[in-house]
């Protein structure tokens, strides 16, 4: 667990991936577009940002075709002992 804290807080440790889950969770579920659109971020940039928020597993994505989804993992979050509602 203390393992999964750690990947957890470095990946919020970044403003911009935190602004990034913001969104997210006021969308509820938002395409990768879509959340490109509100950062002024190269594509690999963002990238980079999606992939440690995946790996961390504070987020999740659903693919549909070339399309990529994230949601927050709120029910691992609150495994974790932490309340989204608050971020």
């Amino acid at each position: 667990m203390a393992e999964e804290l750690e990947k957890f807080f470095q990946a919020l440790g970044n403003k911009t991936r935190l602004d990034i889950v913001k969104l997210i969770l006021a969308k509820k579920e938002i395409s990768c577009q879509g959340i490109m659109q509100n950062f002024n971020l190269s594509q690999p940039t963002m990238s980079h940002h999606f992939g440690l928020l995946l790996d961390s597993g504070v987020i999740n994505v659903r693919k549909n075709g070339v399309r990529h989804f994230y949601r927050v993992d709120t029910k691992k979050l609150r495994s974790l002992g932490i309340n989204v509602v608050k971020l």
